[in-house]
This record gives C-alpha cells, structure tokens and sequence, in this order.
C-alpha cells in the first residue's frame, strides 16, 4: 500500500479539472477502459437492470448507457460536472453525492459501476464506502470497479509529476491486487474475475509514441476514444503489459458480486 501526495487535496483537484472542460462527449471506443469493462459488467445482469454509475464524472459512461436506454443513475461528489451534465442533456438523471452516504434505499441498484473512484479515499473510507456500496446494491448484484495499482509504473509517474515541496495533500491511494482481495473478502464480495489494465499508457506521455489524431493531448479526445499510440507504440505498451503487467498496468479492474 502507498499513498501518492500532492499539493492540492482531492476535491479541489477534481473541482479544478472538470471545471477545465465540458461535459463530455460519448464515449466511443468498447474496446478501451472504462467503456469495454462497463460493457462486460453490464452483460453479467439482465436487461432490465438498474445500473448506477458512481463517481461519474464529466458523463462519458453515464451518457453512453443512457443513449443506449439503459435505466441508469449518475453520482458525482463536484456539482460542477453534474450541472455540466444536466444542461447537456437535462433528462439524464444525475446527482451531487458523495459514495460515502448516499441517500438511496437499500438494495436499490444491479449493477454498480465504479471507475477511477475508490482510490481517491484513504484506506478506512474506501472501506467506508463499499459498505455505502453494498448497501444499495441488490443481492447477488454486481460492482465493477478499478483501483490505481502500486507498482513500479505509478511510482514513476508519481515521482515525475510531483516536486517535493509540493508533497503535501493525500491525492490517491495505491494498492496491490492482493491487497485489494482482502479488503473485497472481508467485506463478503465474491470476486469474479479481475485484469491489469492500463488506462492512459506510459508511452503515451511521449509524443513520439501518440496516434496521429492525438499527437497534441486534447483530453476530451482521449475521454472519447481512449488514449491511443501508433503502431510502434503499440507493440511497445502490449510487449510491456504482456511480460510485465503487475509493473506496467496502472489500474486493476474488479467485477464482485453480493453475496448478502
């Protein structure tokens, strides 16, 4: 376990970043995270699910499921991106809430989606927070989430962005996959399957190794189509993720079903 600080605590660096763009677009590519892990959490219900996705953000996800008339709910803890949300598209139904207290009945959801949120917690609240979770999620229902590895990759990039006298706020927590099982274990949710993704590539830092259409980063492009590399890039990023995907990933993704 390690936690990556920074200069600005966690709420006024996601207030500040989704204050910096527009609600987004759909995304597109079902081949990419968090797209392709939603499709495959949702196909383990029925169709008739009712799906909430916590932690939603700028809508990517949110507004896919939506389009694709899916019966699903949107909590974001910065009202910035939900008014963002609501004025895109009014009828989507999302809130300002934080996974910590919800105010939904229990038992309330099928399925429950979780990307990129429960790192954002020290470890006591994001033990806190699947116990929220459980709460509103049906018995035998499913939560599908990712979690920011620790391992070498995030290590790096911590040490890259972070100069010392800015360490100062609890920005993230890390954790390793078997550190992960046992807070999912303790907790009574049956682990299913679980993948070393990597979400924004290490390569892709590097302008050289970019696809053409995102040679300058312009994040609601890579919100909408993933983070893409070109062909050298890409036999680079899945040689390291084939022989090194405990080092090289930088998310685990978890589906986990309720066991009570």
């Amino acid at each position: 376990m390690r936690e990556t600080y920074r200069s600005e605590d966690n709420k006024t660096y996601w207030t500040k970043r989704w204050d910096s763009i527009d609600a987004d677009e759909i995304m597109e590519n079902t081949e990419k995270y968090p797209l392709k892990y939603t499709l495959e959490a949702i196909s383990l219900k029925n169709e008739n699910q009712k799906i909430l996705e916590a932690g939603c953000g700028a809508g990517r996800i949110l507004s896919y499921l939506y389009n694709k008339n899916f019966n699903v709910v949107g909590i974001e803890f910065i009202d910035s991106a939900v008014k963002k949300i609501k004025i895109k598209n009014p009828k989507q139904q999302v809130y300002t809430m934080d996974i910590l207290k919800t105010t939904f009945n229990d038992e309330e959801f099928d399925t429950i989606l979780a990307f990129g949120l429960y790192h954002n917690f020290q470890l006591e609240n994001f033990k806190k927070s699947l116990i929220e979770t459980k709460r509103i999620l049906k018995k035998n229902g499913i939560l599908c989430f990712s979690f920011r590895a620790d391992n070498i990759q995030n290590l790096i990039l911590d040490k890259i962005k972070n100069k010392k006298e800015d360490i100062a706020k609890f920005h993230k927590l890390n954790l390793k996959k078997n550190e992960i099982e046992k807070i999912l274990n303790d907790e009574n949710l049956k682990i299913i399957k679980n993948y070393y993704v990597v979400n924004m590539p290490l390569l892709f830092h590097f302008k050289i190794f970019r696809s053409v259409d995102q040679k300058n980063f312009n994040e609601h492009v890579g919100r909408k189509k993933g983070y893409s590399l070109n062909l050298i890039g890409k036999i680079l990023n899945n040689l390291l993720l084939f022989f090194f995907k405990k080092h090289y990933c930088n998310i685990h993704v978890f589906y986990c079903q309720k066991n009570n």
